[in-house]
């Protein structure tokens, strides 16, 4: 495993080691404002959830990243994407449309037909759905990302990790912020929140706000001479606040997100020039994405002298609709010889997504050795979607969604998807000493799932339930006050699923089972002023999902690998070198190999798809007081991505490393920031999406990442 640092070359370390000295993106808890005099060398050692009890993240025994508030301004922190990059082992990139993403954490991926590899929570609310993922992170208070299994607290789906958001809550003072930018292609955002109390008894709390944004893009498509990728969103949320009696209150929360945007921004490459980005966009049809996404939730707590009773009920719907250019092309030529498939053509795509969620859990208190949560937890989703193709032989001819006829269309792809899920679940943690600490938990989860073709619901109708039990082991010894070392065994579990109907398709695919061991190490030393933790992990896969698309059907198909056995280390550091200048480095290295595929054994001994080799953060932030109201505040990062494959038929075709550099300078007070940004300083281009375009594996559709952005960006507080 460790040659592969060996790609990590010499001009990457000597741009770290040099970034290291200059103003950093990514404080680790130095307060910005210059209200405060007394700043110190100390870091901010912030206290996190995730073992569902408020606890310092340097005595939880789990390779867990964190962001404050603080953190999350200064390193302008706007979507999962920028926390995915900041993070080891965990990366994002752009799928095929907005609603998509495909997520990686410790070499688990994110199948295009199935579930992600990790749970998304959002102020005690699971994700249903990797829709309701990808959307922008406003008013937030903290992130927490959890790394290893973690079926046994977050249930099926949380193969790699977890996820959890908390949004800054309602309080009886007024306050507010609002916040604008303007970068290059057009682009501008706008966000404003207000928070306050109802009544004069300060027992109703509200919080509202929202957001608009707008770009018209930095992607050509040169045959329609417009930008592929602009977007127009917007988002408007609320929150309410009740403290109805001194030890109940009640927690109501929605969102509503509604979009339009250009994706699907394909380029034709071949195996020689799959990194060649000269190579531009050129399609007849203007693609579309129209995406509305609706959340709310309600959360009842009590509290008891023994414990903390939560019941939380949550909906959450989206809708989409989306045509685009199906052969990635203006050429209205292309016929494929062995009549594989009839193109060229266009392809509208319609995606909804209705879920329900319950969940009931009894926390006892923390100031004693033994303590112990338990959960009941039900969900009910539905996913419904169609795909049509149309004929495009006027294709060198620009054309929108109206111009296609019913007369045109040839074939439709529908698939309705239900899951009826249900888990129970229980966590003990006790001291067996005041240095050592024993944890267990364990959960079960059932969740039974149905697809058909509604238009061919008898001879399509699948029916199939798939189940685990997911427990979790963690021995923690204080070795010293400021020194924890642990080890842990977990067991992961992501469902199987079905597959769209189609000749030749395996129609069902195998649930996955992990199973993880990771030992690690937390530290913080010289004073409160450095924090080093580190972990080492082994997971072992049976039935690993990746997705493939089938040429010959027009259809994803989800395949189980065997085995799959991924290796890895993880470091984080933070510093604070000076009362002006804090420093942050993080890295992740992986070795993930594929052991066992029975439907293509050449692939043994090859990596796992999409999964870099390692990934690199480095990051500095320089504050320094001008007077008595105004500071200077610059900040720098840098982010390195490893190579990696891409598709299971051609895994000698892999990336370079990619280096990215993010950098900020502005001005500071206690009400106001102004600031000059720019991301991807170098106009690093790189692969964000590739699949195999024919049957002959020789030419491939490439997305490619966003160029360059620079913008100003000014934010009031009050």
């Amino acid at each position: 495993m460790f040659n592969k640092i060996k790609s990590f070359n010499q001009s990457t370390l000597a741009l770290c080691v040099s970034l290291s000295l200059i103003p950093h993106a990514y404080a680790q808890g130095t307060d910005t404002r210059a209200s405060e005099q007394d700043q110190t060398n100390d870091l901010e050692i912030i206290s996190i959830s995730a073992r569902g009890r408020t606890e310092s993240i340097q005595s939880v025994p789990d390779s867990v990243t964190a962001f404050s508030s603080d953190m999350i301004e200064s390193a302008r922190i706007a979507n999962f994407r920028d926390v995915a990059n900041l993070t080891p082992n965990l990366t994002q990139l752009d799928n095929f449309r907005p609603g998509l993403s495909r997520i990686t954490i410790r070499g688990l991926i994110t199948p295009q037909v199935g579930d992600p590899p990790l749970a998304f929570v959002v102020d005690g609310v699971t994700a249903s759905d990797i829709e309701f993922i990808n959307q922008d992170l406003v008013d937030v208070e903290r992130i927490e990302v959890m790394r290893g299994a973690q079926g046994a607290l977050y249930g099926r789906g949380a193969v790699g990790g977890a996820v959890l958001i908390t949004t800054k809550q309602p309080i009886e003072d007024l306050e507010g912020s609002v916040k604008g930018s303007y970068s290059n292609g057009n682009a501008y955002h706008l966000s404003g929140v207000v928070s306050g109390s109802l009544n004069e008894e300060d027992s109703a709390y509200f919080r509202v706000g929202g957001y608009t944004r707008s770009s018209d893009g930095l992607i050509d498509n040169t045959f329609l001479n417009d930008e592929a990728d602009a977007l127009d969103e917007d988002s408007v949320f609320a929150q309410l606040q009740f403290d109805m009696f001194d030890d109940t209150s009640l927690n109501i929360k929605s969102r509503y997100t509604t979009s339009t945007a250009g994706f699907a921004y394909y380029q034709g490459v071949t195996a020689d020039t799959i990194e060649d980005f000269s190579i531009d966009t050129s399609q007849n049809i203007a693609n579309r994405d129209e995406r509305d996404v609706f959340e709310i939730s309600a959360k009842l707590s009590q509290d008891y002298a023994f414990g903390t009773f939560d019941f939380i009920t949550a909906y959450s719907q989206s809708e989409n609709e989306h045509f685009y250019d199906g052969d990635y092309s203006a050429d209205a030529t292309f016929i494929d010889e062995a009549d594989l498939f009839r193109a060229p053509f266009g392809t509208a795509g319609e995606s909804d997504v209705e879920s329900f969620t319950v969940e009931s859990r009894f926390t006892s208190q923390s100031e004693q050795p033994l303590r112990w949560a338990v959960s009941l937890f039900y969900q009910d989703r539905q996913r419904d979607t169609v795909v049509s193709f149309f004929d495009d032989f006027a294709g060198d001819s620009p054309r929108n969604r109206s111009d296609f006829t019913d007369e045109e269309k040839y074939l439709v792809i529908a698939d309705n998807n239900s899951s009826k899920a249900w888990a129970i679940s229980g966590q003990v943690n006790y001291d067996i000493t005041n240095k050592l600490e024993l944890t267990t938990a364990l959960r079960f989860d059932q969740d039974k799932r149905e697809s058909f073709d509604p238009n061919f619901a008898d001879n399509t109708f699948a029916q199939k339930t798939f189940s685990q039990s997911q427990p979790k082991v963690t021995l923690a010894y204080q070795a010293m006050p400021n020194f924890l070392v642990y080890s842990s065994y977990s067991k992961g579990f992501r469902s199987g699923g079905f597959n769209e109907p189609a000749e030749g398709i395996s129609r069902t695919f195998n649930k996955e089972v992990s199973d993880s061991v990771e030992a690690g190490f937390k530290a913080t030393l010289f004073d409160n002023s450095v924090t080093l933790n580190g972990a080492a992990f082994a997971i072992d896969q049976d039935d690993a999902q990746v997705t493939q698309f089938n040429v010959r059907t027009f259809t994803l198909e989800n395949l189980a690998i065997e085995r799959v056995e991924t290796r890895g280390v993880e470091l984080e550091l933070a510093v604070a070198a000076s009362q002006n200048i804090d420093i942050r480095f993080s890295a992740g290295l992986i070795d993930s190999e594929i052991k066992a595929f029975s439907r293509q054994p050449s692939l043994e001994g090859e990596t796992m798809v999409w999964v870099p080799d390692y990934n690199l953060a480095l990051s500095a932030n320089y504050l320094t007081e001008l007077n008595d109201t105004w500071s200077l505040t610059s900040s720098a990062s840098l982010q390195v991505e490893g190579p990696k494959s891409f598709d299971i038929t051609q895994p000698q075709i892999r990336s370079s490393q990619y280096r990215f550099i993010n950098a900020n300078l502005g001005l500071r007070s206690e009400q106001w920031t102004i600031q000059l940004f720019v991301n991807n300083l170098t106009d690093e281009r790189a692969i964000e999406d590739i699949f195999i375009l024919d049957d002959g594996v020789t030419e491939f559709a490439r997305q490619p990442n966003k160029p360059r952005t620079y913008g100003i960006e000014a934010a009031y507080r009050f």
